[in-house]
């Protein structure tokens, strides 16, 4: 019989605290920018709370710009209007970030292009190998070009460069997604400043994934559990090479370390069972859930026998909603500082979870750190598990494909 290596993907959790001075949530929604999901699950409700929902993004809109071409991303008069006076986030839309050439525009100026061999010969920008070329003769390379450099301006060089190649060379078009969240007294519109392109205005969608009065089991997790003391934990963030998920706490001590500390080195682990929920069953029943995956674990049913994890507990009710489109992180931010307040202010849930979803074909995963579509996909998204211990204490847990350089 034929064996397959099973497809490299990388599950990195931390633990931390909100009010910890060196806790990186912050960092960790700032830096991942292109978004293209996000879901709240909270246990013990059977309604989405009012002060989260004031927060969602459900009235938020973006923009799909057809045929636009690069050259319009590089000119002074729009550095002016938009990036130098608000967030703006640009990804090309239709393009595959392993076959097709790819663009993506960062609020701090940044231009990425992805693009293939002939592609990258023909436009004469300088650029770099992808790291996920594994060829010997690379077929694909990453151009960067700083927009909000002091020295790119009419009359200096690589100014005059970008210009020429973008207009003279090769006149790349994309359709292209837009997040523009404008600087406070400054708005224009993207279809009047675009007025010779087709500008279409979508609203994010939202949909409700789960909502329930009836009693439903969710894992029993705790905030200082996240492995048994038997679990292999490294410090670190790369994949090792048993391609086993690594675990480790924001302050780069290894997790069983701190676990140990936290609850004085005791484990229900010594006399054949546990008294937690691990960190990793957690997050894959969490995943059938957004999935509408039955939990119920019925022997005979057809689709699927997955039930949660033990141990468990019951709760009078769940809620989970999903919003896509092209979410923000300013807008994730929000979303996680509330939903923060929540859990720490009301004793109505034991935990509640954000979980965020990066575009596949982005060329970029959490911040500049290139992207790359890998045999099992190219998923990059990460979840927080909030809970209400000393003014919030949470889990970050990230998952990606092997074709990632995250830090």
């Amino acid at each position: 019989m034929a064996k397959f290596d099973c497809p490299r993907s990388k599950l990195i959790v931390e633990k931390s605290m909100f009010n910890n001075p060196k806790s990186r949530h912050e960092y960790h929604v700032r830096d991942h920018h292109f978004n293209v999901a996000v879901d709240i699950f909270v246990p013990g409700c059977t309604k989405l709370p009012s002060d989260l929902q004031d927060v969602c993004p459900d009235n938020d809109v973006y923009w799909h710009i057809k045929q636009l071409p690069v050259l319009e991303l590089v000119q002074l008069d729009f550095i002016q209007k938009f990036l130098r006076r608000g967030d703006f986030y640009a990804l090309s839309s239709g393009t595959r970030i392993d076959t097709d050439n790819v663009v993506a525009l960062l609020p701090n100026g940044e231009l990425i292009l992805s693009v293939t061999k002939d592609t990258y010969e023909e436009l004469g920008l300088e650029g770099k190998p992808s790291k996920y070329d594994q060829r010997r003769k690379p077929t694909r390379y990453i151009v960067e070009v700083p927009l909000l450099n002091k020295s790119y301006q009419k009359g200096k060089s690589g100014y005059e460069r970008v210009q020429w190649c973008l207009k003279d060379r090769l006149n790349l078009t994309f359709d292209i997604l837009v997040a523009w969240k404008p600087a406070e007294g400054h708005h224009i519109e993207l279809d009047t400043y675009w007025s010779n392109y087709t500008c279409n205005k979508i609203v994010v969608n939202k949909q409700t994934v789960l909502q329930t009065t009836s009693a439903l089991s969710v894992p029993s997790i705790n905030s200082c559990y996240l492995a048994s003391k038997t679990r292999k934990t490294v410090k670190g963030h790369d994949q090792n090479k048993n391609g086993r998920s690594q675990i480790q706490a924001d302050n780069g001590q290894p997790v069983r370390e701190r676990y140990q500390d936290s609850i004085n080195g005791t484990s229900s682990d010594s006399d054949g069972g546990k008294e937690w929920c691990e960190a990793e069953e957690m997050f894959e029943w969490l995943g059938a859930i957004s999935c509408g995956v039955s939990c119920a674990g019925k022997p005979d049913a057809f689709i699927s026998t997955f039930s949660c994890p033990e141990p468990s507990l019951q709760v009078s009710g769940a809620v989970c909603h999903r919003w896509t489109g092209f979410i923000t992180p300013g807008r994730i931010k929000e979303m996680l500082s509330r939903l923060r307040h929540y859990v720490t202010s009301t004793n109505s849930v034991d935990w509640a979870t954000i979980t965020v979803h990066g575009f596949a074909d982005s060329p970029l995963s959490w911040h500049k750190h290139e992207h790359g579509y890998s045999t099992c996909g190219g998923e990059n998204l990460y979840t927080f598990v909030v809970f209400p211990e000393d003014g919030g204490k949470y889990w970050y847990i990230m998952a990606t494909g092997g074709n990632d350089d995250i830090s």
